[in-house]
């Protein structure tokens, strides 16, 4: 039987803890390598795909010590901690909020990270010390201390080629996704932006749009509301998931959902039967602060959400016209618009009444059935491709305790 022993992660390889060079000076900031930040790094996702910002080469002179080559896993220590981590896919560097552990010729760096994952994860939240500004903190000395169970080398291998496995095929189906999303986009584009829509070639065009299409105000075309408000004591540990602006805007960029709290079943029930829930082809739009994400509801979502931070465009009786809607929300005229119908100057924010008054281009309701049936191929895919995600993200995070309990025989 393969032995594993317990070993501090200090004694894994070489900890380093990251930098962030003067933003006064932009000569530290270029194209050249990943800077990679805890708000960079989506929960659940093991590469970081791309960063906001990117060392130059003059960083890279005057931090090299801290360059961390690829398979290096890296865990956020300050700010909010248990929650975040990943693995480098490329030469990079981190910033002070995030400590990497460099992986010495023992060990596996891809079977390092699925092993912080399984425990030291959680731990980390554990340590927080705390600091005068009040944010999580976990010093370099106390997380190098944090032990870890570990096998031998070309068992530490198998395992990581068995996770990564699902993993791979995981970020596979999400660049599928994202391509069908792509295409989804280019089709409004082509239609609705370019005017090149079936037909058009035998269309009259009255004030630069087409004969036979309206400008109308949103309000005019939905029921546009909020939700019922849900009180702390409300809260549940187990139940239906609640959704804030957080998790709306985790939807809205095809992030892995990271809901951390619940309403009970009956409140559910109640508010349902009272106020209503969200339906499939309605739209939820988060109006304070980040402003413009937009989520359509899809067919088996069950959900509650707060008021206020989120505006609820009741649509689901309209399908064609409320995917049409979508697209225009996710455009860059939707946005813009949004944004400049804001209010406030400390926190921005969009009532319902600016909701309402928004103008859009409504085209025909033939040409929008057409959209929608183009869409709906799309749709189906996405949700087929959603669903082996979610299989395998469950099959692998089963797996994962199993296998670095050392009982799982490889």
């Amino acid at each position: 039987m393969v032995e594993w022993k317990e070993y501090r992660i200090k004694d894994l390889g070489e900890v380093v803890t990251g930098n962030t060079p003067p933003t006064s000076n932009r000569e530290y900031y270029g194209t050249e390598y990943k800077f990679i930040k805890p708000t960079d790094m989506v929960e659940g996702q093991r590469f970081v795909s791309t960063t906001e910002e990117y060392y130059s080469e003059l960083a890279y002179q005057k931090y090299k010590k801290c360059l961390l080559p690829p398979k290096t896993p890296c865990v956020v220590t300050i700010g909010s901690l248990g929650k975040k981590m990943c693995l480098t896919d490329t030469e990079c560097f981190t910033n002070q909020a995030v400590n990497a552990v460099i992986p010495n010729k023992e060990n596996d760096g891809e079977f390092l990270y699925y092993a912080f994952k399984a425990s030291v994860l959680a731990y980390v939240k554990q340590l927080d010390s705390g600091t005068t500004s009040g944010r999580e903190n976990v010093s370099k000395s106390s997380f190098s201390k944090i032990k870890v169970r570990v096998p031998p080398l070309p068992t530490q291998q198998k395992i990581a080629s068995i996770l990564s496995a699902y993993d791979n095929l995981i970020q596979n189906y999400k660049k599928q996704i994202e391509a069908l999303q792509t295409a989804a986009s280019e089709l409004y584009k082509e239609w609705f932006v370019r005017f090149r829509f079936p037909g058009y070639k035998n269309s009259r065009f009255e004030n630069g749009i087409p004969e036979g299409w309206k400008i109308e105000r949103l309000g005019n075309l939905f029921e546009i509301t909020s939700s019922k408000r849900v009180f702390e004591e409300d809260y549940v540990n187990e139940g239906i998931p609640f959704y804030r602006s957080k998790e709306i805007i985790e939807l809205s960029n095809n992030q892995e959902i990271t809901t951390e709290l619940f309403i009970s079943n009956e409140l559910y029930a109640k508010f349902k039967n009272k106020f209503g829930v969200p339906k499939e082809n309605d739209i939820l739009i988060t109006s304070v602060g980040s402003i413009g994400n937009s989520y359509q509801v899809r067919k088996d979502d069950i959900f509650y959400f707060k008021d206020g931070n989120l505006t609820w465009i009741k649509s689901s009786s309209k399908k064609a016209l409320s995917k049409y809607l979508i697209y225009w929300l996710k455009s860059d005229l939707g946005k813009n618009t949004l944004i400049s119908s804001t209010i406030g100057t400390s926190q921005s924010a969009l009532t319902i009444e600016k909701l309402r008054a928004i103008k859009i281009l409504v085209p025909e309701v033939n040409i929008l059935e057409k959209f929608e049936q183009k869409i709906s191929s799309f749709d189906i895919k996405i949700q087929i491709l959603n669903k082996q995600i979610a299989n395998l993200t469950q099959q692998r995070d089963l797996l994962l305790p199993r296998l670095m309990s050392g009982k799982l025989k490889i």
